[in-house]
């Protein structure tokens, strides 16, 4: 689903058709669906909240998740140890990447020397930064980019995240270039200028994909229960296609599993739900599976891997009829299939990282501050 690469100095770099998150790279169906849902949430002023002073320069290696001070305020940054403004996400895959942040510079540069097999992911960048739409709403927005090594040639490839159907009239992003260093050579594959042309100019085919993605609310013109055990705040349906005939994938709820939520749910704030209340989301299969490469690589992302209860759906992927459940009661967390459960150490942060960085967590988000709006 990717266009073709553009030589950028020996390196190709390619700029993605469909534009998602989170996923491996494959063509599926269900990476498709998914965009379609990105609506966004809403973003506080960095004005509002002194940003903490970052260090000028910063190196990462080894195979992990790190992220990098930007000038974007997360609107669930308080719900977890990392800093509000901690909103780039730096993910390397291997041992045999080192990354140097230079703030002054602004610079970061990936070195990996090391010769690999075809198309091999080393790892990924994703910029947050703000965006304006033609009618002058100001949206989050954020660049991806992904790299992959075969041999010792890197590819680079590039694709949006667009959290409104709208078209950007301009975007901020934190002004890094990013270049990658194989020992031999360097390039640069990604200025800041090209990061802003990226959410202003996504590629034609993928605005004409965006239209056969369908989300069903099966909530919509509901007043919501919200005061009872179960109560469901979000229930919409995904599939591709036309609105009256599209093949249905996955279905996504967000249930209140305790009536003294109530306030919690009054008020809208996900960032508050984070730290108290007792809620569960729940993804259902609605196709035969939903492949396990869905899934392998949004465990590493949100630091889920090696959990013995999503074992299974990490090597199968999700089967119809399953139902994938991640929980957070008072700040304590589990994820399962069935009747199987793990805990989660750290439920805030990888909650918080859901719904930073997952189209998904975006539209969830949106929807749980719209609930005030949607009670009796």
């Amino acid at each position: 689903m990717e266009g073709q690469p553009v030589e950028r100095m020996g390196m190709p770099l390619r700029a993605s058709n469909v534009m998602f998150s989170g996923f491996s790279g494959r063509s599926s169906v269900a990476a498709c669906v998914l965009l379609s849902v990105a609506v966004g949430w809403p973003l506080v002023s960095s004005a509002a909240e002194p940003r903490p002073a970052a260090q000028p320069v910063q190196t990462f290696e080894g195979r992990g998740i790190y992220y990098i001070e930007g000038r974007v305020r997360s609107p669930v940054g308080g719900s977890a140890a990392r800093s509000p403004f901690a909103t780039n996400r730096l993910a390397i895959d291997d041992e045999h990447t080192r990354v140097r942040v230079d703030r002054t510079a602004r610079r970061i540069v990936f070195r990996n020397e090391h010769r690999y097999g075809l198309n091999e992911l080393v790892g990924c960048l994703l910029l947050m930064g703000r965006g304006t739409t033609e009618s002058g709403r100001s949206v989050p927005s954020a660049v991806h980019l992904k790299i992959h090594k075969t041999r010792n040639r890197f590819a680079a490839s590039l694709h949006p995240h667009p959290t409104a159907r709208g078209k950007l009239v301009s975007a901020e992003f934190e002004p890094f270039d990013v270049v990658l260093a194989n020992g031999k050579t360097e390039a640069t594959v990604l200025t800041h200028a090209q990061a802003v042309e990226a959410v202003r100019n996504p590629e034609l085919s993928a605005r004409l994909a965006n239209l056969f993605m369908q989300v069903t609310d099966h909530l919509k013109g509901q007043k919501l229960e919200f005061d009872r055990k179960g109560a469901p705040l979000v229930d919409l349906s995904l599939g591709f296609g036309s609105e009256q005939h599209n093949l249905k994938l996955a279905r996504v709820r967000l249930v209140s599993n305790d009536p003294a939520n109530a306030e919690l749910i009054r008020a809208g704030s996900v960032e508050a739900m984070l730290v108290r209340g007792d809620w569960e989301f729940q993804v259902d299969s609605l196709t035969p599976y939903i492949p396990k490469w869905e899934f392998e690589r949004e465990f590493f992302l949100f630091g889920l891997e090696g959990l013995s209860a999503i074992q299974e759906i990490s090597k199968r992927g999700l089967l119809r009829g399953e139902t994938l459940v991640v929980g957070i009661r008072d700040g304590t967390g589990y994820i399962g299939v069935g009747e199987r459960r793990s805990e989660i150490a750290n439920p805030a942060e990888v909650a918080r990282a859901y719904l930073e960085f997952h189209f998904v967590g975006g539209v969830v988000t949106q929807q749980v501050a719209e609930l005030p709006t949607r009670l009796p």
